[in-house]
């Protein structure tokens, strides 16, 4: 009973976390946005299986590393708020054209689309150096001894099952309110307040580096 316990404790802290908004839901928003609800549900299945493998990372030690070196963290973390600015930029400049969304070049073709979405969700995801150190503070708290390997498997599988849930729930909110958005000021304005926010985000990761 104690590994099924500690299992159950772990997702209910796991599906708080999910509920907390953070760079994979702008990115996420941001895709849905651009290209409709199927793109934005593969950002959000990008960032689940990101998510996935952060989880099993931790489960290999790999993170534990990680938190121990400061170059690595620092690298990690500056290369996140590039990638984040650099999606905030062009939508800040999306608004400025007066574009109708921040689209992507190439949305014309669904399957380049698709991997398009993925990869920026997956990206997003592996960026975001808060999501390993989570897994690394996290995991031991809820590994009783003696557990095997059911227990850590079980996790890392739940908490990537609830990251899409929770991204596609976002993906599919923003998708009904795409053609209610279609008008030029808010198109400019939802723009603009995306952008905004993925830089401000990138520049308080980048902070945080140094």
């Amino acid at each position: 009973m104690l590994p099924m316990s500690s299992y159950l404790a772990f997702v209910g802290v796991a599906a708080g976390t999910v509920l907390v908004p953070g760079p994979d839901v702008l990115v996420v928003l941001r895709v849905t946005l651009a290209a409709g609800t199927r793109a934005g549900a593969w950002a959000a299945a990008g960032s689940a299986f990101g998510n996935l493998l952060w989880g099993t990372a931790t489960v290999l030690g790999a993170t534990a590393l990680l938190a121990a070196s400061t170059e690595a963290f620092t690298v990690l973390k500056l290369g996140g708020a590039a990638y984040l600015g650099l999606l905030g930029v062009q939508s800040l400049l999306a608004a400025r054209r007066g574009d109708t969304f921040a689209r992507d070049d190439d949305a014309g073709d669904a399957v380049v689309s698709r991997r398009r979405a993925f990869g920026r969700g997956l990206a997003s995801d592996l960026a975001n150096v808060k999501v390993g150190l989570f897994w690394t503070a996290l995991v031991p708290q809820f590994m009783p001894e003696g557990a095997g390997a059911g227990v850590p498997v079980a996790m890392v599988t739940t908490m990537a099952l609830l990251v899409f849930a929770g991204l596609a729930g976002y993906a599919l909110l923003a998708g009904r309110l795409r053609h209610a958005l279609a008008r030029p000021r808010v198109s400019r304005a939802v723009n603009a307040g995306v952008g905004a926010l993925l830089v401000a985000l990138a520049a308080k990761l980048a902070a945080a580096a140094h």
